[in-house]
């Protein structure tokens, strides 16, 4: 019995260590958790005040391609309000959006330019034609409002219903084919509400077109004006092409025969003897 009492006593102190070591494990995690929070904490800190280092205010605009109708000035008045954030956090295609809408610009890109500019990249619309006296056509036939458009006189001038505008492109175009190996342009295309069509020349001569059958009449016109009409161009005032196998001819009176046409009607009103 005596003997057993060591081998009991050392039972009892192994017993008594195995709480301790717990203890210690349950530190050592606890330690190398507080550590990888520190960790986590220090890098996204450290995150942070690189990103805002990074995300500088934007200090200058580039603004580059070829434009004739939007300026500088122009261009950054409507870019400052869309600086909603800095260098990495600006919202590039809200830029974009806003500069799209400006009528002369076709197409803008932006980019970003280490360390504070913003590059910007224009395509500048191109009229084809007036569009009443407040905005123009591009190439699609879309109508583009400019308030004004006085300055683009020498560009023909389209008139037409609302909503008719690519269709009024569409045919203009045609027209102007078909009329380009006669050497004649066109100044004015008009489609009324009741859907009959004029053209204006360059050289003042109108065509009264109609309603219907618009690009064979305009084959008749062009055979008609190079075989009896181009060589007394000057004499012409307008031609009506509405009829199914032939035209109208309007003629414009010389100086001489307007001025004896004058004289018969001063003569017949005034009751004096007509003078031939």
């Amino acid at each position: 019995m005596a003997g057993k009492l060591p081998k009991m006593a050392g039972a009892k102190r192994r017993g008594e260590t195995k709480p301790w070591r717990d203890r210690l494990a349950w530190l050592q995690r606890g330690l190398s958790l507080l550590l990888l929070s520190g960790l986590l904490v220090g890098s996204g800190w450290g995150a942070w005040l690189v990103f805002n280092k990074v995300d500088a205010p934007i200090g200058v605009i580039l603004v580059r391609g070829q434009y004739t109708q939007v300026d500088q000035a122009q261009i950054q008045k409507m870019v400052e309000p869309l600086l909603s954030g800095g260098f990495i956090s600006l919202d590039l295609q809200k830029i974009r959006d806003g500069l799209e809408q400006h009528p002369w610009i076709e197409e803008a890109s932006i980019s970003r330019q280490w360390p504070d500019s913003l590059v910007i990249r224009l395509v500048e619309e191109v009229p084809i034609a007036r569009w009443g006296d407040s905005a123009f056509l591009n190439h699609r036939g879309e109508r583009l409002e400019i308030g004004d458009n006085s300055m683009l006189s020498h560009l023909p001038l389209l008139e037409g219903v609302e909503r008719s505008e690519r269709q009024m492109m569409r045919s203009y175009r045609q027209m102007a084919q078909m009329l380009q190996p006669a050497e004649l342009r066109i100044a004015a295309l008009k489609r009324d509400a009741r859907d009959a069509w004029r053209l204006t020349l360059t050289n003042d001569l109108e065509l009264v077109i109609g309603r219907d059958q618009i690009i064979e009449k305009m084959r008749r016109f062009l055979l008609v004006w190079d075989q009896h009409l181009k060589a007394r161009a000057t004499e012409v005032g307008w031609v009506d092409i509405r009829y199914d196998n032939g035209v109208a001819v309007q003629w414009v009176k010389k100086p001489a025969q307007q001025a004896q046409l004058n004289q018969q009607q001063l003569s017949m009103a005034s009751g004096e003897p007509e003078q031939v």
